[in-house]
């Protein structure tokens, strides 16, 4: 028995149909989280990102990460040390779940490091971004790190 050429388009047109409901359903039950919940008001400082990358980059050197005991620190090039007064803010950005992200801000901070405790730590795939004002200088850092 042969089927005809018409039986043959209804079932083609019945499996694409299928898959576009199946795809339709399946993305209703896919959890969302957007990055930020003041997305828009944090536009305004990408020029600050760009002018603190471009400095960062001018001095041929970048913080020093180290995993330790205490925590994580964050150690500024040599070019930036000298105790000067540093304002900005620190975020470890957990890339899955952002219920473990670590945000902090400072001013008028003295230190040429940055210390986050190991109970605010946990393990995963992070992005660290330091983004702090030195001199009235913007510097930008950001770096990918898996914390085990």
């Amino acid at each position: 028995m042969r089927i005809s050429w018409g039986y043959k388009i209804m079932f083609l047109y019945l499996g694409f149909v299928g898959i576009i409901l199946t795809l339709v359903f399946s993305a209703f039950n896919h959890e969302i989280q957007i990055v930020s919940d003041d997305y828009y008001e944090r536009e305004k400082y990408q020029q600050d990102i760009i002018d603190g990358t471009f400095n960062l980059k001018r001095l041929n050197a970048q913080p020093a990460l180290e995993l330790t005991n205490e925590g994580l620190s964050i150690t500024l090039p040599e070019e930036l040390k000298g105790g000067f007064s540093k304002s900005g803010e620190l975020w470890l950005y957990n890339i899955m779940r952002y219920q473990q992200d670590y945000k902090t801000t400072f001013t008028n901070h003295q230190e040429d490091y940055f210390i986050v405790s190991a109970d605010k730590l946990s393990s995963g795939n992070f992005i660290i971004k330091l983004r702090w004002k030195q001199e009235d200088t913007p510097y930008y850092f950001q770096k990918r790190i898996d914390l085990p």
